[in-house]
């Protein structure tokens, strides 16, 4: 009885400090028409600026700070296919709400000092759009501060989700979310993965029907700019053929580098590069097993020699197992998502966005705790939820079973059992709404269901020429799209 009131009471005080009733923010990532270029570009759907200037934002797990690229970037800038690289281009002089910034502080220094930029204040608008025949909505964050990128070598259309996050600061601030918490799929629509899945961003929450199975926890590290750490213990490549020859990269019996005591290597999840970044000895064991060499690849990925067809699979000391399949070990230039490693360096080991194409990620910096599941890639539905801080996610697992019990003696019940007093008739009316709300959900989805041969997939840009969000159809990039089940009433 303790133990109840103590857990009451602790519920209830999380409860007013965060009111989870906030609904959280989808923003979808995929290939789109970009400010200042005629490229399409894959990132998050944003737009800054008065008027919106369209961007497409890459999810960043180390940067704080949102920046963009000034419009004279790639004049100066060093970065390889610089006019194929930014996420858009952003001119000040056309926009009549941003405000120079010269005494902001930033948290990135460190990580900017190669780069060179100027920060300024702006309208933020974040762009969530589910149907062809619908425009997107927004929401919009007045006076947000972003890094005008000038030039530099490394990608400038980012959007931070670091441990001191200014966007979800911000949104927690403003009551726009619950919590300072974010969920990432990158997907694979991009150019290195070759894939066309497009990916997903959740703030202040996730989406239920993107992941599946177990949900596994683990600690932030909020002192280290890379705050998702992981320990890997095994990483094995599968024979497609015969499943007896399958080879772990760490077995000390095959391989006579890896020490006896070895029992795995601390890595860091990071969004800033493709390939995988391995212990050099893991590394070495991979490029014998298949054939791999040194490509001229940009990022530094392997090269197989020999044709592959078999998958390779990561498990992290918590049992946490993700499978790489074949198209990413080997796709169709031979490419590995291994990077190259010279013996003695110091870099840090990386589980990198090969690997978290297959996975889901959710983190809760109110919390101090990241939670990763086996990503659903072609999720029928968006259902997100709202996380509140001590919650641990749970993935969207609709029963028909349970429903039709519900509808052939859950209503009854409630009327016959028993004495209907204040509280009992109150759960009567609860349940009868509940009812009638399922039942017209259910009617729309199958009208959905029904219809869905007549919808075709549409790219949307933000119409930069006008103030106003309009929307313009573009032709379709991917095969994918998703319909949110929590939208239809």
């Amino acid at each position: 009885m303790q133990f109840s009131v103590l857990l009451g009471a602790s519920f209830i005080g999380t409860a007013f400090a965060f009111d989870c009733s906030i609904l959280p923010i989808y923003v979808d990532i995929h290939k789109r028409a970009v400010a200042g270029t005629e490229n399409f570009e894959y990132g998050s759907f944003i737009g800054v600026g008065s008027p919106a200037q369209n961007q497409s934002l890459w999810p960043s797990l180390s940067y704080n700070d949102t920046s963009i690229a000034d419009v004279g970037y790639c004049k100066g800038s060093n970065l390889t296919d610089c006019e194929h690289n930014t996420g858009g281009y952003f001119d000040l002089g056309h926009s009549a709400t941003w405000k120079s910034s010269n005494d902001y502080q930033s948290s990135d220094l460190a990580e900017q000092a190669s780069d060179s930029g100027i920060y300024g204040e702006d309208k933020m608008h974040l762009y969530t759009h589910y149907f062809q025949t619908d425009p997107a909505s927004e929401r919009v964050i007045h006076n947000f501060p972003i890094r005008l990128a000038q030039n530099g070598s490394s990608y400038p259309g980012r959007i931070g989700l670091g441990a001191t996050s200014t966007l979800l600061d911000r949104l927690r601030a403003a009551s726009m979310i619950c919590s300072r918490s974010f969920a990432l799929y990158v997907g694979s629509g991009f150019d290195r993965a070759g894939g066309v899945i497009n990916g997903s961003n959740v703030f202040g929450g996730y989406d239920a029907a993107r992941f599946t199975g177990q949900v596994y926890n683990h600690a932030i590290d909020a002192t280290n700019v890379n705050p998702f750490g992981v320990r890997v213990t095994d990483i094995v490549l599968s024979d497609p053929a015969d499943s007896s020859k399958n080879v772990s990269l760490l077995d000390k019996n095959r391989f006579s580098n890896i020490p006896s005591a070895y029992s795995g290597f601390d890595a860091k999840i990071t969004t800033e590069q493709y390939p995988l970044s391995l212990p050099y000895e893991i590394t070495q064991n991979f490029r014998s097993t298949l054939a791999a060499q040194e490509s001229d690849s940009q990022d530094g990925s392997l090269r197989i020699t020999k044709p592959y067809g078999g998958s390779m699979t990561i498990i992290l000391s918590t049992g946490f197992t993700v499978t790489l399949p074949g198209e990413v070990v080997y796709n169709a230039s031979g490419l590995s998502p291994v990077a190259a490693r010279t013996k003695g360096s110091l870099s840090p080991f990386y589980l990198s966005t090969a690997w978290l194409s297959q996975v889901y990620l959710m983190a809760d910096y109110d919390d101090q705790k990241f939670h990763l599941a086996q990503a659903v890639a072609e999720a029928p539905f968006i259902t997100t939820r709202t996380k509140c801080p001590g919650q641990v996610p749970l993935a969207y697992e609709p029963s028909k079973k349970a429903e039709k019990a519900f509808s052939r003696v859950g209503l009854i019940g409630a009327v016959l059992g028993g004495v209907v007093g204040g509280m009992a008739l109150i759960t009567v009316v609860v349940c009868c709404t509940m009812f009638w709300r399922r039942r017209r959900c259910n009617k729309a989805i199958e009208e959905i269901e029904n219809a869905k041969g007549s919808f075709k997939v549409a790219q949307r840009e933000v119409d930069d020429s006008t103030s106003q969000t309009s929307m313009k159809s573009k032709k379709a990039f991917h095969k994918k799209w998703f319909l949110k089940a929590d939208n239809v009433r």
